[in-house]
């Protein structure tokens, strides 16, 4: 049987990596064994630094404001209602240079652990 969670009863947490990012962690390996499940927020001049997922696809849906996305060399906007899949082993990073927070719904494959 499926698990539904409550995303809004989540506790909320601080970024292990990156300074003033929290997270939500929706869904864990324990729960799909094919991908887990995270909420992002960024707040405004937040950044989500650079770094790589060696092993996963990170699939990003941007629930909420509008930030800027640097994949490599490539830096574009990234704003509500867009996605992207992130390959396994690409360098990213993501800003927030607008006046509202960011939040993002991010899809690890194979989950993190």
């Amino acid at each position: 049987m499926g698990l539904i969670v409550d995303a809004p009863a989540v506790p909320w947490s601080d970024h292990p990596r990156f300074s003033g990012i929290r997270m939500q962690q929706l869904l864990t390996a324990l729960d799909n064994p094919r991908a887990s499940v995270s909420r992002v927020h960024v707040p405004p001049g937040g950044v989500v630094g650079w770094h790589t997922h060696r092993e996963q696809v990170e699939t990003v849906y941007v629930l909420s404001g509008q930030s800027v996305l640097t994949l490599g060399e490539q830096e574009q906007s990234f704003g509500a209602g867009q996605i992207v899949a992130i390959p396994a082993a690409f360098d990213h990073t993501l800003r927030n240079d607008g006046p509202e927070d960011v939040e993002l719904l991010c899809f690890f494959t194979p989950p993190g652990a």
